[in-house]
């Protein structure tokens, strides 16, 4: 799962920081980063009264953990991207919103690279809600592997 973002103001954003976000109609609101949410699920997210799909600021890159070994990798976004949220109805009694992030499966290319299987969905809400997808870019070929010792 996608694990960080910066926008082009340079600033990173984590889980757990409160997100500025977009609604589908230009109305701004804002939500807690919690977890994500797959796209392949998207519709059942969607479907509980208050549920409501957002887009973050552009981003420039995003960063995943590694699978095998926590490693931290960035990768570039491209121009225009967003990443997607699904900003949830509070809780009675509470103030604040969770966002969860739309994740997509990871194409061949970005496994090899991020060594995980999931990616963040880039692209940018139109005003009847529906997502424009924007292919990501296709990251650089992995780092060989060590070098082990020659003698």
């Amino acid at each position: 799962m996608p694990n960080l973002f910066r926008t082009p103001d340079g600033h990173e954003w984590k889980p757990g920081d409160t997100l500025p976000l977009t609604l589908p109609d230009g109305t701004t609101t804002e939500g807690i980063w919690a977890g994500s949410a797959t796209e392949e699920k998207l519709a059942g997210w969607l479907r509980p009264r208050g549920n409501q799909i957002a887009q973050s600021e552009m981003v420039t890159s995003v960063a995943s953990k590694a699978d095998d070994n926590g490693e931290m990798i960035w990768g570039d976004a491209p121009n225009g991207a967003h990443l997607l949220f699904i900003v949830v109805a509070p809780d009675a009694g509470k103030k604040y919103r969770l966002a969860k992030l739309v994740t997509t499966a990871a194409n061949a290319a970005q496994i090899d690279y991020f060594r995980h299987h999931r990616s963040s969905l880039l692209g940018h809400l139109n005003p009847d809600g529906t997502i424009a997808r924007i292919p990501p870019l296709n990251p650089p070929p992995p780092p060989p592997p060590a070098q082990g010792e020659l003698f």
